[in-house]
């Protein structure tokens, strides 16, 4: 059969659609930036075939990092105020909270003259405490409920009526026996274990990174009713005889121990203004 030139040209058209579809290049575009980092959190820039990714990731990252080291970080202080000197050590929990453990001591001795009795006196204040420090602002302002364990404060003394010397209870007069000299012994004591609330400024783990610290801080706890407990030993005599006429033990003496429970009763009133005791104090602080 003669093909003619046309015939050829039309029998090859119905291949050339084919070839040529299947020779066509693809074509292949960039992704726009924007697309890119709103997906997936990343801004890039194209150069070229290269795809480069920014630095806002890497910086990010770092943030974070510090953020999360600093939680975790320990602190100490050194602090003195109203309950002594002592230290703490903190642990921060959360970034707005910190839990400190720590403790004062204080202790001071006198000597005086009361009521014609000779009278040595010793104060002690302080005790164990542990705080939970809540800042609620990007500041070193902090409220922190705290239970003070193993309260030390309390108030001891001896008492020693010289023989011959008249003492005064509840408006009643005693005199100190010459063969039998009124002693004594006295306490005032407050509850071991007391809640209480502090406000303050300065965090002993800073968030930004340093690491010193001049934390301030007043407040309260609660100590109960503080109590008065005297017990006396000894024989009292009536200034109105000679002795020893009018002289006997002081347990025996219905009189003494009447005038003796008014004076502890008196007293006792008059301390339940002490049941809330202050808490103030200065001090330094380094984190780890």
């Amino acid at each position: 059969m003669k093909l003619t030139h046309g015939a050829v040209l039309s029998f090859l058209s119905l291949f050339i659609p084919a070839a040529h579809a299947q020779t066509t290049p693809v074509l292949h575009l960039p992704l726009p930036a924007p697309l890119i980092s709103s997906s997936s959190g990343v801004s890039s820039s194209t150069d070229g075939n290269a795809t480069q990714p920014s630095q806002s990731l890497g910086a990010s990252t770092g943030s974070g990092a510090i953020a999360m080291r600093s939680s975790r970080r320990l602190g100490v202080d050194v602090h003195a105020g109203l309950n002594g000197i002592g230290g703490d050590i903190a642990l921060a929990v959360a970034p707005h909270f910190n839990v400190r453990l720590g403790g004062e001591l204080f202790g001071y001795s006198t000597a005086f003259q009361e009521e014609g009795a000779n009278v040595n006196a010793t104060l002690r204040l302080g005790g164990g405490r542990a705080s939970l420090d809540w800042f609620p602002f990007h500041n070193g302002f902090h409220v922190s409920p705290l239970l003070v364990f193993l309260n030390q404060t309390n108030v001891r003394a001896s008492v020693i009526v010289p023989a011959g010397e008249t003492i005064s209870l509840n408006n009643g007069d005693y005199v100190s026996s010459q063969t039998d000299p009124l002693h004594g012994s006295a306490s005032i004591g407050v509850w071991k274990t007391s809640p209480g609330l502090t406000i303050g400024y300065g965090n002993i783990i800073p968030r930004s990174g340093k690491h010193f610290s001049f934390p301030v801080e007043v407040g309260f706890y609660y100590v109960g009713q503080p109590t008065l407990k005297v017990d006396f030993s000894g024989s009292a005599c009536d200034p109105s005889q000679p002795e020893p006429l009018g002289c006997q033990p002081v347990q025996q003496d219905a009189d003494f121990q009447h005038d003796l429970a008014a004076f502890i009763r008196r007293n006792n009133n008059n301390l339940s203004y002490a049941s809330f005791f202050p808490v103030a104090s200065f001090g330094v602080g380094y984190s780890f």
